[in-house]
C-alpha cells in the first residue's frame, strides 16, 4: 500500500517525507524541483504492539509498515493547461491515498509559486487539478460508451449503457466540483469502476505546514486538516527520545504529529492489524478490512493459508487483561475460527495448519 505526498513546490513534501520515514532526501528551493519521486516505509506506531512486546520479550518485534511517495512538486494550472505530466500522472496513479501538503509558514526567502502564501487557495487549486485530470479521462471516456450503445447488441450493449450511466453520475459529479471519493455509489457502480483510478476518489488528507508561531492558532482551509510544523517535527525527529517528551510538552503537544500522520494514513486505506505472538517474535501484520482468517494466514505464508485448519483468537484487549495466552485458554476466552471468520482489527492469532 501507498501513500502520495503532493503539493506545490516549497511546500515542505520532501521534509515531510524524511520525517515520515526516516530518509534524508535531498530537499529543494523553487525553481530546483527533483525529477524522480522518493520512495520510503514508515512503521506504523501501534501502542498495542508495544504492549505485546514487553509482556513476551521476543528476540524480535516487527510493526505494521506503510510506504510513501515523494512526488515531484506540482506546477500551478498544469491540468487545465494541458494534463498533469505523464510521469506525475503515472505517480498519482499508482498510490492508493494522498497528502497534500500546504504551505502556510510565512518565509520571505522562500519563494512560493504563486507569489503569495494563502493555504485556501492552494487547497482550493490542488482539488481541481485533480477534477480536471478526471475530467479528462471520464469525458474520453463516455464518448466511446455511446458510441458502444449504438454499435453493440445484447448483453454487450447492456454492460456498455450500464457504465456510460456510472460514467455520467461521475462527470455531472465533478462538473459541480464534487470530488469522487464523496459520490455514494452503490456496489454494482464500483465493480464497474473498479478497473479505473481516479485521482478525485481517492482518501485525501490536507496537511498544513505551519510556522513555529503558528502551532497553537494554525490556520484552517474548510476541509479536514492536520496541521504541523514540519521543522519543528523535523527537529523532534532528530533528537534523542529522552529529550522528546519534555519537547512536545513545551509545545503543548502530547505526541508528534508524525505518529497521527501515519496512523490517518493507514487507516484511510481501510487497513487493519492482526498479531502473532511468541518468544521469538511479537509481530504486527497488515491486512483489509472484512479480510478472513484465510487471506490473514496467507499474509504470513501461502502454505500457512493452503493447509488451513483453524485460527485460535484472542482479542487484544482480553489478552491485555488476562496476561498471557495459557490465561485467555483456561478462562475460556480463546475461539478457534473457521477459514471464513472476518478478522477484527487487534486479534491475536495462532494458526493451526497442515501441509
Amino acid at each position: 500500500m501507498q501513500v502520495g505526498i503532493i503539493g506545490l513546490p516549497t511546500a515542505g513534501k520532501t521534509t515531510l517525507f524524511n520525517i515520515l520515514t526516516g530518509a534524508q532526501a535531498e530537499t529543494h528551493r523553487y525553481g530546483a524541483e527533483k525529477k524522480e519521486a522518493n520512495v520510503g516505509v514508515a512503521k506504523v506506531p501501534d501502542s498495542r504492539l508495544d504492549f505485546l512486546s514487553s509482556l513476551y520479550n521476543p528476540k524480535k518485534t516487527t510493526p505494521a509498515t506503510i510506504e510513501f511517495v515523494d512526488v515531484a512538486g506540482l506546477v500551478p494550472g498544469e491540468a487545465r493547461s494541458g494534463g498533469f505530466s505523464p510521469s506525475l500522472i503515472g505517480a498519482l496513479r499508482q498510490v492508493d491515498a494522498l497528502i497534500h501538503v500546504v504551505r502556510a509558514f510565512p518565509d520571505d526567502e522562500l519563494l512560493h509559486p504563486a507569489g503569495s502564501i494563502n493555504p485556501q487557495r492552494d487547497t482550493d487549486e490542488l482539488a481541481m487539478e485533480l477534477t480536471f485530470a478526471d475530467l479528462a479521462v471520464i469525458e474520453k471516456r463516455i464518448e466511446r460508451l455511446r458510441a458502444d450503445v449504438m454499435k453493440k447488441k445484447g448483453a454487450e450493449q447492456v454492460t456498455a449503457q450500464r457504465e456510460l450511466e456510472v460514467m455520467e453520475k461521475c462527470n455531472k459529479a465533478l462538473e459541480n466540483e464534487i470530488p469522487l471519493r464523496d459520490v455514494e455509489l452503490t456496489e454494482d457502480e464500483k465493480r464497474l469502476l473498479r478497473g479505473y483510478t481516479f485521482l478525485s476518489s481517492k482518501p485525501l488528507l490536507v496537511v498544513l505546514n505551519i510556522g513555529e508561531s503558528q502551532i497553537t492558532e494554525p490556520p484552517t482551509v474548510g476541509t479536514p486538516s492536520l496541521a504541523l510544523s514540519a521543522q519543528v517535527e523535523s527537529d523532534i525527529a532528530q533528537m534523542p527520545e529522552a529529550d522528546r517528551a519534555e519537547f512536545l510538552e513545551a509545545l503543548s503537544l502530547t505526541e508528534p504529529a508524525r505518529d497521527r500522520l501515519i496512523r490517518f494514513a493507514y487507516e484511510s486505506l481501510g487497513l487493519q492489524s492482526f498479531f502473532t505472538v511468541g518468544e521469538d517474535e511479537v509481530r504486527a501484520w497488515t491486512i483489509t478490512r472484512g479480510d478472513t482468517a484465510v487471506v490473514a494466514a496467507s499474509k504470513i505464508h501461502s502454505d500457512i493459508a493452503r493447509g488451513f485448519i483453524r485460527a485460535e483468537v484472542v482479542a487484544f484487549d482480553t489478552l491485555k487483561e488476562l496476561g498471557s495466552w495459557n490465561a485467555a485458554r483456561e478462562k475460556g476466552a480463546l475461539r478457534l475460527e473457521g477459514k471464513e471468520y472476518v478478522m477484527q482489527d487487534g486479534d491475536c492469532v495462532n494458526f493451526r495448519f497442515s501441509v
